[in-house]
């Protein structure tokens, strides 16, 4: 209770407007979620692209991805710090956050009660885990912040047909991110629900993805002579072309499913998993008996996402990693405010605190310690620079990055994620000769092989450069390997 009385001071600050105090509380405990990323913030490797503003290395994004507002970015030619990128994101998100629980709940609910509610919807894994790409999504994040400060503004017949500017830009920055902007008018407090409404709001909703899908094949075709989005290999794409595809493709699709609400919803802990969802069931019963077109019109916005990302599972056979179901955080977490609120009125007040309290605080934890574990390859590859410094030449890393246990408790997805950390650090060349063997060909024998006794790494300076041994038994087996394996398993 300590936590939510804090917090519920704040609303007694009469002098601020509600919602930068919303935000502000938001803000904070995001940081405080991510205390341990703040000095030095967790970068995954095609990540690095965006801090460095280096638009070479993401081209081939604009194709495979049609990110074109991110590829913009990368031209802007302005270099600043990781963690300040960082806070950046996080106040914008925060700034999303809070205007979506201000308009969902209005009047309805204190302060302290939003907050916690943003919360529930921002720290939940899939949102923890695209974090750590917080360089490249600042302009997709600007674009959600800019659209909900103004649906706390303008009037939401204004803000629907925005969605038509909006809509298209999210989506050249973030696939999912146009289920963000649906979703602040679906959860709105003040909509005159009917279903002529919500059949054309919906309508409008898929007029203006169907605009941003239109602009990004445009896009690409113009810059790369090719009309549509091919999928990148690492994604393992495999088209369906007949009614068996389909049916092999439905699998990759239910798994995905299924790690939504295993791995996103229980962070694979399988009696958490259920716990969510018998409470979020409790919620959405709640609420459907108490308001039926308020909750159909969030239930609308998250069955679409969801049709939407399954049927291009089914069309094109990619592995859909969990972070993209991040958005139906943000309508599961006001259907939980919601129920919180239905608590209070019927007398059980102390029950709706405990419940909100408790279920802030689960995710509070588990995102801080998400975020902790992430640094770990950080901590890692500091002790490394330090030892490479005051060294000139190329550092030759030998072994494999697999062989790390922090490589794995941080889940590192490419060897370039150590070529792009370590030149950050020591702003020397770094050689991969696990990938560019024919470089490392000149080096002596005994370190070629990589530190064939125990783990961890060791440090060699040979003249003209430096080598990095690491063991080269793998702890694990790289991401798209071990995905290509599952795959042929379930065939």
């Amino acid at each position: 209770m300590t936590f939510a009385s804090a917090i519920s001071t704040v609303s007694q600050w009469r002098s601020l407007p509600q919602l930068a105090i919303t935000v502000a509380a938001i803000f904070a405990i995001l940081l405080l979620s991510a205390l341990f990323q703040l000095p030095d913030p967790m970068i995954r490797h095609d990540d690095y692209p965006a801090l460095l503003a280096d638009p070479e290395l993401f081209y081939s994004k604009t194709l495979t991805e049609g990110r074109w507002v991110n590829y913009l970015w990368h031209l802007r030619g302005v270099v600043t710090p990781a963690w300040l990128n960082f806070l950046v994101y996080q106040l914008l998100w925060a700034i999303y956050l809070g205007s979506l629980v201000h308009n969902a709940f209005d009047r309805e609910a204190e302060v302290w009660q939003q907050v916690m509610v943003a919360l529930i919807a921002g720290l939940s894994l899939p949102w923890v885990l695209i974090s750590m790409w917080f360089n490249t999504l600042i302009p997709g994040l600007a674009i959600l912040a800019l659209y909900g400060w103004l649906a706390t503004r303008l009037s939401e017949r204004a803000c629907r047909w925005l969605m038509l500017v909006f809509v298209p830009a999210a989506l050249m920055s973030y696939t999912t991110y146009p289920f963000l902007i649906l979703a602040m008018s679906l959860t709105r407090a003040d909509t005159a629900r009917s279903a002529k409404d919500l059949a054309g709001l919906l309508v409008l909703f898929i007029a203006s993805f169907a605009l941003g899908m239109l602009a990004i094949y445009s896009l690409n075709y113009a810059e790369h002579g090719v009309f549509g989005v091919p999928m990148a290999d690492w994604r393992n794409p495999s088209p369906a072309t007949d009614l068996a595809s389909v049916l092999s493709n439905s699998k990759l699709a239910a798994d995905f499913l299924g790690k939504l609400v295993l791995k996103g919803g229980g962070y694979s802990i399988t009696w958490l998993a259920l716990l969510q969802a018998a409470l979020l069931g409790c919620a959405v019963w709640a609420v459907l008996r108490r308001d039926r077109w308020r909750a159909l019109y969030m239930l609308s916005g998250a069955g679409l996402g969801l049709l939407l990302l399954c049927l291009q599972v089914l069309r094109s056979g990619i592995d859909m990693p969990v972070r993209s179901g991040g958005f139906l955080w943000a309508f599961g977490a006001v259907f939980v405010g919601l129920f919180a609120l239905q608590l209070c009125d019927g007398g059980r007040a102390r029950l709706s605190r405990n419940l909100l309290f408790s279920a802030t605080a689960l995710y509070v934890i588990f995102a801080g310690l998400t975020h902790y574990f992430s640094t770990e390859w950080n901590r890692l590859s500091r002790h490394m620079a330090a030892e490479l410094a005051g060294r000139e030449g190329p550092v030759y890393v030998t072994g494999t990055y697999l062989s790390l246990e922090a490589a794995s408790k941080s889940d590192l997805q490419a060897e370039r994620s150590v070529e792009f950390r370590l030149n950050y650090l020591t702003g020397r060349d770094i050689v991969i000769c696990e990938r560019r063997p024919e470089a490392c060909a000149g080096l002596p024998e005994e370190l070629r092989g990589g530190l064939l006794e125990g783990r961890g790494y060791e440090v060699r300076h040979i003249e003209g450069g430096s080598v990095l041994m690491l063991s080269p038994e793998a702890l694990r087996e790289g991401k798209l390997e071990a995905a290509r394996k599952n795959r042929q398993a379930d065939g």
